[in-house]
C-alpha cells in the first residue's frame, strides 16, 4: 500500500470527488493519468506531491495501482465515488460532496492549474503527454528496459519524483521534509 493510502486516503477520496465533479463525465482512465499529472505539477512548483500516490511505470502512463483497482468491486474509495459502465469504459461519479478540509490553498491551486490545462483533455492525449521523450516514465520505461506487449502491461517500477527537482536544493529539501513527516504519520496511524 503506498504512502498516500495509508496518510491520505480520504484527500484522495475527496480529490477524486472534486475532478468528478468538475470534469463529466470523468472517465476511469483520465482520472487515473489527472492524479499523476497534480503531483507532478505539485513537485515541479513547490517539491511536494499532493496526493503521494506511488505511480508505477504501466503500459499506458503513470498509475497508481490503488486508482486503477477502484473500478472493482468494493474498493477503497467506494464511500467517495460510484461506477458505472459505458460500453467499455467507466465513468467516475461524485457520491458525497467535496470537503475542502484537507486541502490548502496552495493545494487547490495547483488542483486547478492541471484542471485548467489538462482537464478538456481525452485520456489518449493525457497518455501521449506522460509517454514523451523525456518524461519520468519515459526514462523510467528506458532505464528499465521496460519493454510491453499484449501479455505485459504493467511493472512493479516506481517513478521517482525526485528526478525532476534534483537540480533544485530547495525543492529537494522540501520533498525529503515532507516524505519524512509523512512515513512518520504512516507509523502512527499504524499504531
Amino acid at each position: 500500500m503506498s504512502l498516500g493510502i495509508q496518510v491520505n486516503k480520504d484527500k484522495i477520496g475527496n480529490l477524486i470527488v472534486l475532478l468528478a465533479d468538475r470534469l463529466k463525465p470523468l472517465y476511469h482512465s483520465k482520472l487515473i493519468m489527472l492524479l499523476y499529472l497534480i503531483d507532478e505539477e505539485a513537485v515541479k512548483d513547490g517539491g511536494i506531491p499532493i496526493t503521494w500516490l506511488d505511480y508505477k511505470v504501466w503500459q499506458y502512463g503513470p498509475v497508481a495501482p490503488e486508482t486503477y483497482f477502484i473500478q472493482e468491486e468494493p474498493n477503497i474509495f467506494d464511500s467517495y465515488i460510484e461506477k458505472s459502465k459505458k460500453t467499455d469504459a467507466t465513468i467516475i461519479k461524485p457520491k458525497v460532496s467535496f470537503d475542502d478540509s484537507e486541502f490548502s490553498d496552495y493545494d487547490l491551486e495547483i488542483i486547478e492549474r492541471v484542471i485548467t490545462k489538462f482537464g478538456h483533455m481525452t485520456s489518449k492525449d493525457l497518455v501521449k503527454l506522460t509517454h514523451k521523450e523525456g518524461t519520468l516514465w519515459d526514462i523510467a520505461k528506458k532505464e528499465n528496459h521496460i519493454n510491453f506487449d499484449a501479455s505485459n502491461t504493467t511493472s512493479d517500477y516506481s517513478l521517482d519524483f525526485t528526478r525532476i527537482i534534483s537540480d533544485d536544493e530547495l525543492k529537494l529539501s522540501n520533498y525529503k521534509g515532507a516524505k519524512e513527516t509523512m512515513m512518520f504519520r504512516a507509523q502512527i496511524e499504524k499504531c
